[in-house]
């Protein structure tokens, strides 16, 4: 009898130890809230995506930011923005303002310009049969 519950409890721990792995495993794949796509006023997508440790953006499949660095959950900073009609770089910050919108500065001097983005939505309603792209 002894030997029969040992090997439960032997089981009972191995099951133990597994949860706890797979629980560490999956809070360390914790999404991240700004990886994703995005819209701006003008209708553009932006793409966010990691690479390298460091934070990009693509618009039309043209990176337009660089080397962005976590500072927060809700913040990242020290990249470059890349305006391409001037052909230019500055300094960019990311504010997630809520979990669906984004405010970009592009730092220039004394001034400077802010957009907002807009998390892409998928209605979970039709996500197996055909995408629609929600916007808030």
């Amino acid at each position: 009898m002894a030997a029969g519950n040992n090997k439960y409890g032997s089981m009972r721990k191995f099951i133990t130890l597994l949860s706890l792995a797979l629980g560490l495993v999956l809070q360390a794949q914790k999404k991240d809230n700004f990886v994703g796509n995005w819209t701006a006023n003008d209708g553009s997508v932006i793409t966010i995506y990691i690479q390298d440790s460091s934070y990009h953006a693509k618009i039309d499949d043209k990176v337009v930011l660089i080397q962005m660095e976590k500072k927060s959950d809700t913040q990242l900073y020290g990249g470059t923005y890349y305006d391409e009609k001037s052909k230019t770089e500055y300094e960019a910050k990311l504010k997630l303002t809520d979990s669906n919108t984004i405010l970009l500065r592009i730092l220039n001097g004394l001034s400077g310009k802010r957009m907002v983005w807009h998390r892409i939505l998928i209605n979970p309603e039709e996500k197996n049969s055909k995408l629609t792209i929600l916007q808030r």
